[in-house]
């Protein structure tokens, strides 16, 4: 067995590993027995890529970048599949000095003895990554076997089988590091969102900008596990579990101010796949008047946000801006004197002046259930996450009646599609009539670089578009709309009948969108779903 420490203290000697690192990776030996580069690479204080350069660099060996030779298809009957797993020990190739043998650390050497010694022939190391080894393994098993096998031949452990060994790596200072440079640059580049996907190989990153995602980097697979364990220590998530979708939050200074993150982690076929989401209060709370929204939609909104009671509806997919809307109200309406509660799946900004809550339906928190809580603790305003079923809409609709001013959303195309679904919920029209104020519907789209107007450029990355801006429509339930609603015309003639009232369709104001160069048609037709011609 090669004396890992020594090998150890040879990297620190030449500056490879700073003497912290070199004393973490030492105590992270001692305590696993884990092979030097499996740890190496998994605290991330070097690349598989600079470790295989080192070792051919140090033994004087070739850095082998072909492939299986003739022969070497599948493995010979007398290796045993089992000891090449383990001793990570592959030919690969003949030629006329002996058998070429792949290895990821040449100074385990009974591997190769165990091979010259089955072959009867003379063997020359050559050295290959752990992630390329893995590779030829799966060629040379076969893509069955070859599965079961590419865990361990890069490295990739069982994290439920040492939970304080998870908890080293992910507290190493190069993986602290990544994640916060990560972070710092997603923040810096207006990312909404940081999406970390592992593959059969390695894991991509990816940052959602403007609504659209982008690759950034991608992550070696031992990388990609600590950075992902890194973020769950820091959301209090347990990083032994890895069967379940887990989900936490954290708050980090980044550029002198606060950000949360939103986390969540999923399990997928190559590992866990985690998205962070980037809450920043400065950049995404608004006030009414900064939403962006055209004037006729504005007078829509301030009117019904002054009433005293009713239900005020935002409508859109997921990802359209509804949250911010609403909490654009909500800022409008805490001036001190009102009492209102919030009940959120999840609390996405804390909001000074309001009681906020979060659903939790593992003890029965659930939006009707505390809706019907709220009630009873004399709140002026009341803001509901979600409509997502017949129960919650009926007790939002009888908040309503009953002296409230609810605030909630509901996913429907526009904003007339929300009438009808409320009815598909099962209220009846005379309650939707008498009690709902007004309907908002809402996308975001991306907007013309200001700089380049579309032709792309250094400030926009060369993708033409930087930043979005809403696209909205919205009308209010006054009485001709009331009517309309009791008389149960069908959608097609209730849209037309709101129209003839004043109502003008996102695609109306999509068309101003580009009639004035602020986006494309392209944009508009990506998000309203209709052809702007």
């Amino acid at each position: 067995m090669p004396n890992d420490l020594a090998r150890l203290h040879d990297l620190e000697s030449d500056g490879v590993l700073s003497p912290a690192d070199a004393g973490h990776a030492a105590e992270v030996l001692r305590r696993t027995r884990e092979p030097l580069d499996h740890i190496l690479t998994q605290l991330g204080l070097i690349s598989e890529t600079a470790l295989a350069e080192r070792f051919a660099r140090t033994q004087g060996l070739d850095l082998w970048t072909g492939g299986l030779g003739d022969g070497f298809e599948h493995l010979p009957d007398v290796l045993n599949a089992d000891f090449i797993r383990r001793e990570r020990v592959l030919p690969v190739a003949r030629d006329e000095h002996g058998i070429r043998v792949a290895v990821v650390d040449p100074a385990r050497t009974e591997g190769l003895s165990g091979v010259a010694f089955a072959l009867e022939a003379e063997v020359h190391p050559v050295i290959v990554t752990a992630s390329r080894f893995a590779q030829l393994l799966d060629q040379a098993l076969g893509e069955q076997a070859g599965k079961a096998s590419a865990a361990s031949a890069t490295g990739k452990i069982d994290v439920s089988a040492d939970t304080d060994r998870l908890r080293d790596i992910a507290s190493a200072e190069p993986i602290i590091r990544l994640v916060n440079s990560t972070i710092t640059s997603a923040v810096e580049a207006g990312a909404s969102d940081i999406h970390i996907e592992p593959g059969s190989r390695d894991a991509e990153v990816r940052l959602r900008i403007d609504g659209v995602l982008k690759p950034r980097e991608r992550l070696a697979l031992p990388q990609a596990l600590a950075f992902i364990s890194r973020v769950k220590v820091l959301a209090d998530l347990d990083i032994s579990e890895r069967r379940r979708p887990q989900d936490g939050r954290i708050s980090i200074p980044v550029a002198g101010r606060s950000v949360d993150l939103r986390v969540s982690v999923i399990p997928s076929q190559h590992g866990e796949s985690l998205v962070v989401r980037l809450l920043d209060p400065d950049a995404s709370l608004r006030d009414l008047d900064h939403l962006g929204f055209p004037e006729q939609v504005l007078g829509v909104a301030r009117t019904a946000i002054a009433k005293p009671h009713g239900l005020v509806l935002v409508t859109g997919p997921t990802g359209s801006g509804k949250t911010t809307t609403l909490y654009a109200f909500l800022r409008q309406l805490a001036d001190g004197h009102r009492k209102i509660l919030t009940i959120e799946d999840p609390i996405e900004y804390r909001l000074p002046g309001i009681a906020q809550s979060q659903t939790n339906p593992a003890i029965g928190v659930t939006f009707a259930s505390a809706l019907r809580s709220f009630l009873r603790h004399d709140p002026d305003v009341v803001m509901v996450g979600e409509i997502r079923d017949a129960e919650t809409a009926r007790t939002a609709i009888q908040a309503a009646m009953t002296g409230h001013l609810v605030l909630s959303t509901i996913h429907t195309n526009d904003a007339p599609s929300a009438v009808v679904r409320l009815m598909d919920m099962g209220i009846e029209d005379y309650l939707v009539a008498s009690t709902l104020s007004a309907v908002f519907a809402q996308r975001l789209v991306r907007r013309l670089c200001r700089n380049c107007g579309g032709q792309g450029c250094e400030s926009c990355g060369g993708e033409g578009y930087q930043g979005r801006l809403a696209i909205a429509e919205g009308f209010a339930v006054e009485d001709a709309v009331r009517k309309s609603i009791q008389t149960g015309l069908n959608e097609a003639d209730f849209r037309e009948s709101l129209i003839g009232q004043g109502y003008r369709p996102m695609l109306l104001e999509g068309q101003d969108r580009i009639t004035s160069g602020d986006t494309t048609e392209a944009e508009v037709r990506r998000t309203v779903g209709w052809t702007a011609s």
